[in-house]
């Protein structure tokens, strides 16, 4: 594939040579007018402000690695880069275009990503586009970035990463400045090559792989926004340990898929760690809609204390149907069951699921929304109002967490263009070097980047367990803030 920063010189040299486009090896559009809001979030995650406090933050403090004096309350994203002596750079020489990413952006500052817009998964999905959006409404309509207007231009991929090249190529061919909040680890995959050869932010990705932080060195360009998976499989196993002990047996379901794979064999470790034994694993394939009974039958079989499960999108609630109809008919097996925080939202976890989400853990490092204590959470008002202006009906927690890939998206821009001139080099340089605390996350959770010291932006997570009468989670413990660098 000849990159798209070489294009032009490629045609001039060669002629009439026919560019070729890339594939990829695995498996929604709209162009978005930006929303507002001022301080806020990051990869699911919010501000100072805990659930239950009352008292409001009226912006999100952001700083830049090695500056210390918080922003006034006013200013949700500005960091001050030449605080930070030894801030981390990247280097353009390597670059496509090494012009075009040091280019200063003046004006509009287009967003793309790939996302599920149909197809099954867009059903748990979609309201992310709607919460990106709405957040750069925010962000346009409070000026956080003066003098330049931003805007996305999300468009579908059906969760297929065999189409995620050509969705990513087209809006390289029509000038978007940035990625952000492309959706799956396949997805990224297939375009993170791509991305850094051509020296494009690929920002924010929504899955929690840990490649997205380690091997800075190599894929400079690219960020995660989830807790990576090794992680959320350690704070479960963890959990489990706490509550069953030493050789307490475990089942795992898992896709089959990049996802499922990897956090599937980083659970494995982290049981291993834990003194647990693994008794069965079982998979599904990624476009199954059938219920999972054989699956679920088989990990029954063996009664495992635990099942750990890590089901895509819809799957989530015909997983936890046949948990109960196996607990049914296996008088006396009652097992603890975790499910993955992509299956966490009220859609998945109550509502398809007809109730058999009772009792199952799993976590987050956000606040919710839907939980009446943080009704009087200042932070969490301002987004409950600009999703009820925009008339907005989709899961409320899903869409709290594009707000929040958005709010860090947007204080990484501002960052960058503190930091002197905004470009693809200052804003993938402000991703690395910035902390920051979201509007919508639990207290004790900030976005924190450190170069390739630390590439992974959050690292905490609180495990939750789901109640069906009282339509709130439960927090088992205290936020796990063990694997923060």
């Amino acid at each position: 594939m000849i990159p798209h920063g070489r294009r032009l010189t490629a045609l001039v040299t060669i002629g009439a040579m026919l560019l070729v486009g890339c594939r990829s090896d695995d498996k929604g559009s709209s162009d978005t007018a930006a929303p507002t809001t001022t301080a806020v979030s990051a990869d699911t995650t919010a501000p100072a402000d805990t659930a239950g406090d009352t008292t409001p933050d009226t912006a999100a403090d952001t700083t830049v690695a090695g500056d210390t004096t918080p922003d006034t309350a006013a200013d949700t994203t500005t960091a001050d880069t030449e605080a930070a002596a030894e801030a981390w750079t990247v280097d353009t020489g390597n670059c496509a275009d090494p012009d075009a990413a040091e280019a200063a952006i003046e004006g509009n500052l287009v967003i793309g990503s790939a996302q599920p817009l149909s197809g099954t998964p867009a059903v748990a999905f979609a309201p992310v586009k709607e919460g990106f959006e709405l957040y750069l409404k925010y962000a346009n309509d409070n000026g956080l970035v003066p003098g330049i207007t931003l805007s996305a231009d999300i468009r579908d991929d059906q969760y297929d990463p065999t189409q995620t090249p050509g969705v990513v190529d087209s809006l390289i061919d029509e000038n978007v400045s940035i990625f952000s909040a492309i959706i799956g680890s396949p997805n990224n995959l297939a375009v993170r090559d791509t991305l850094n050869e051509e020296c494009i932010p690929q920002l924010n990705n929504l899955t929690g792989a840990p490649d997205w932080g380690n091997d800075v060195a190599t894929y400079p360009w690219t960020t995660g926004a989830l807790v990576p998976y090794n992680i959320e499989s350690k704070i479960y196993a963890k959990s489990i340990h706490d509550q069953l002990g030493d050789g307490a047996t475990v089942g795992i379901f898992s896709v089959n898929n990049e996802f499922g794979k990897v956090f599937t064999e980083a659970f494995k470790e982290a049981a291993a760690d834990e003194g647990l034994e693994i008794v069965e694993e079982q998979s599904i394939e990624p476009a199954e809609t059938t219920p999972p009974t054989n699956q679920v039958n088989a990990i029954a079989a063996k009664a495992p204390q635990a099942v750990v499960a890590v089901p895509l999108g819809a799957q989530c609630p015909t997983f936890t149907k046949e948990i109960v109809n196996a607990k049914a008919v296996n008088s006396g097996w009652n097992p603890l069951v975790f499910q993955t925080n992509t299956c966490s939202s009220r859609l998945l976890i109550s509502l398809l699921a007809g109730g058999s989400g009772d009792g199952v853990f799993t976590s987050s490092n956000l606040l919710d929304p839907s939980d009446p204590k943080n009704a009087d959470n200042a932070n969490l008002k301002v987004f409950m109002d600009a999703y009820t202006a925009a008339g907005l009906a989709g899961d409320l927690a899903t869409t709290a967490t594009g707000w929040t890939v958005a709010e860090s998206t947007v204080n990484i821009i501002k960052a960058a263009q503190d930091s002197g001139t905004l470009s693809r080099k200052s804003i993938i340089e402000a991703a690395r070097n910035l902390t920051f605390t979201p509007s919508l996350t639990r207290e004790g959770v900030a976005y924190k980047m450190d170069g390739e010291a630390d590439g992974y932006p959050f690292q905490s997570l609180q495990v939750l367990q789901w109640n069906e009468a009282s339509g709130t989670y439960t927090e088992i413990g205290d936020l796990n803030t063990t694997y923060e660098n």
